[in-house]
């Protein structure tokens, strides 16, 4: 019991970072008393640890092995002390984190908060847009609180609802001169079409479904963001390959031809997830419920 806790949050950080200035860095220490608790662990467990390498700090087998025990002991830890705090959202001034894709913020945020401004008026809420290559370690270090969108493949190493499930629509200007006469696969093939590789979502994934389909596309035009998309669509021949409700709000106006796909496509699903390590956080609780109650459809949100 005169382990100090804090060596395990060192060991965690430098296992993740492989380096300690960057782990020094993330836990606002100096990288001498880093140093200094790394040695307290390879005493402490009669091991190397991490050894160094021209990439890095290589974790020993010790480590390896260490490294699952200690990462669910301190979550565990985190649990019980959250379960002694409360969550006041009426004078809460806590900074929440979200993680979503331009089509988030365009199509889910504006409902989501103006509950959450609602109901917590003093808060501090983020958006930002994580890679879903790193979203996972982002969510576990706390620097996300939730993640919103199509996550295909996140949901293995996280706890997550369904909000809904969404289906893809080929959207081009208002008279385009295929899409105002319906869609076949030989047309969708040779349309000129903008690609969209979004950072925070699997959408950029949806070129290879298509391939596997024998419909691979030659983009004409590629984009990082949905956003941009539309206004290029509505002024030239282009047509964009988007999810319905995203088309459903650039078209407010009537202002494009939206198209059913000619081929069937696995319907995606857009998902809620946080860290297990927060699983019973009461700030997180808080919002995560909030999210599924402000964007799951019914029957999505009485499963989640």
């Amino acid at each position: 019991m005169a382990f100090d806790l804090n060596l395990m949050r060192v060991f965690l950080t430098v296992l993740e970072e492989r380096s300690v200035t960057r782990a020094a860095r993330r836990l606002n220490l100096t990288q001498p008393a880093v140093s200094y608790a790394l040695t307290r662990l390879r005493k402490q467990f009669d091991d190397p640890l991490f050894v160094r390498t021209p990439a890095g700090m290589a974790p020993t087998p010790v480590a390896y092995a260490l490294a699952e025990p200690i990462e669910r002991g301190m979550s565990e830890f985190a649990e019980a002390l959250a379960l002694r705090q409360t969550f006041d959202p009426t004078r809460s001034e806590r900074h929440f984190r979200l993680s979503m894709s331009d089509i988030g913020e365009m199509v889910f945020l504006p409902s989501l908060m103006e509950r959450v401004h609602a109901r917590a008026p003093k808060l501090r809420v983020e958006v930002q847009e994580v890679p879903l290559e790193s979203l996972h370690d982002a969510l576990k270090r706390g620097e996300v609180d939730l993640a919103i969108g199509n996550l295909a493949g996140l949901g293995r190493r996280t706890r997550h609802a369904d909000l809904f499930a969404e289906r893809y629509v080929c959207m081009g200007r208002r008279g385009h001169p295929v899409l105002a006469q319906g869609l076949t696969r030989a047309q969708f093939r040779r349309l000129d079409h903008i690609m969209v590789a979004a950072r925070a979502s699997a959408h950029r994934q949806l070129e290879e479904v298509l391939g596997e389909a024998g419909l691979h596309r030659r983009p004409y035009l590629t984009l990082p963001h949905f956003s941009a998309a539309a206004e290029i669509v509505k002024r030239t021949d282009l047509t964009v390959t988007l999810p319905y409700r995203a088309a459903q709000w650039f078209n407010k106006a009537e202002e494009f031809e939206v198209c059913a796909l000619p081929f069937t496509l696995a319907p995606l699903t857009v998902t809620v997830h946080w860290h297990p390590r927060f699983e019973r956080d009461p700030g997180t609780v808080w919002l995560r419920d909030l999210v599924i109650d402000a964007l799951a459809d019914a029957p999505d949100a009485a499963r989640a």
